[in-house]
């Protein structure tokens, strides 16, 4: 058998990487009619059969790509939090400007994107509880990784003497970053808010300056 080219192998290699981005289109369009779904259907149980009838695959398709229904939620879950991620703050700002601004952006994402609020609320809700333990920790562990940014926003901080030295890093962090979302969540879920979008922004602004006022070297 003669020997393969470097050629080969690149081709190979370039054959290899167009089925993987071709598995992830698949997946990805799969976690996006489990959110279409879910925001039509509000918190019905949601299945394989409805799921492919969106997406618009065979049940065999769709177990190619997920071992269960439940894998296809955790993976639309990761997918949604870290499309959410609040870009990059300027490094020339205090640390506490740059993790108010980390709160401000991921506020303002989660507002633009409502029908990805809901399928997290569903997630929490109905999902989360149901998940096996282990995929429950491998959740949190990733969970934690999405606040890179905010955490190092939080450490400039306290270098800089802009945040209290003396607040615990990652316990502040996921405080501030789940009450910002919590909040936003339910002011995509509250009639007398839906309805008045600068009773929002006052909402946040003021959970914002909260924030501020706590993280705030004394």
């Amino acid at each position: 058998m003669s020997e393969r080219t470097s050629k080969d192998v690149v081709a190979a290699g370039t054959d290899s990487e167009d089925l993987d981005a071709f598995r992830e289109r698949q997946r990805g369009a799969i976690a996006n009619a489990l959110i279409e779904l879910v925001g039509t259907s509000g918190f019905a149980a949601v299945n394989v059969s409805d799921l492919v009838r969106v997406v618009g695959m065979s049940r065999k398709t769709f177990y190619k790509y997920f071992s269960s229904i439940e894998a296809a939620l955790i993976y639309t879950q990761k997918m949604v939090l870290t499309g959410m991620r609040a870009e990059p703050a300027p490094h020339h700002e205090s640390g506490l400007s740059r993790f108010i601004g980390q709160l401000r952006g991921i506020a303002d994402l989660a507002m633009e994107q409502p029908e990805r609020m809901i399928f997290l609320s569903f997630f929490d809700f109905a999902v989360k509880e149901y998940i096996s333990a282990a995929d429950r920790e491998t959740y949190e562990a990733f969970t934690v990784s999405l606040v890179d940014e905010v955490l190092s926003a939080f450490a400039q901080g306290q270098r800089d003497g802009s945040i209290d030295p003396g607040l615990p890093a990652l316990e502040t962090t996921l405080a501030s970053t789940n009450a910002v979302f919590g909040l936003a969540q339910r002011c995509l879920n509250n009639l007398w808010t839906v309805k008045d979008e600068r009773l929002t922004e006052r909402l946040i602004t003021a959970e914002l300056h909260a924030w501020e006022t706590v993280l705030a070297t004394k």
